[in-house]
């Protein structure tokens, strides 16, 4: 199986939500989206942290070879709440760990702030998106 994902930094869930529209994508994971599904979910109304969203995040990848058994191709969305060398590096290595055959794509959408250097050669290919 080969895992595509596209990593997807925008201004705003709208825009991911917009883009996740227009494209085929097997798996949507975003933070804001598990961000509220705990929170709906717990008794207390307490803000879940960024642990355990992580390790959310990281349930959802590793049952994506699971799920998709015999899928040749499985195309994922993924928004980053940051982008920075530290969370790519991880992000990556993670994803390293799940399955062997990846593509991790960067789609930018709307951003008029650029990621500090070295980090768009962290992934396969770049893409930015004005959209109107």
């Amino acid at each position: 199986m080969t895992l595509k994902i596209a990593g997807i930094w925008c201004n705003s869930k709208s825009d991911f939500d917009k883009h996740c529209r227009k494209e085929n994508f097997d798996v949507v994971v975003s933070y804001n989206e598990i961000y509220s599904r705990l929170l709906k979910s717990d008794p207390g109304d307490n803000a879940p942290s960024d642990v355990i969203i992580s390790l959310y995040i990281q349930k959802l990848f590793r049952n994506i070879p699971i799920k998709f058994e015999g899928k040749a191709v499985v195309n994922a969305a993924f928004l980053f709440k940051n982008l920075d060398t530290e969370t790519i590096d991880n992000f990556i290595e993670f994803i390293n760990d799940v399955t062997e055959d990846i593509q991790i794509d960067l789609v930018i959408i709307n951003r008029s702030d650029y990621p500090k250097s070295g980090i768009l050669s962290k992934f396969d290919n770049v893409r930015f998106i004005e959209n109107d």
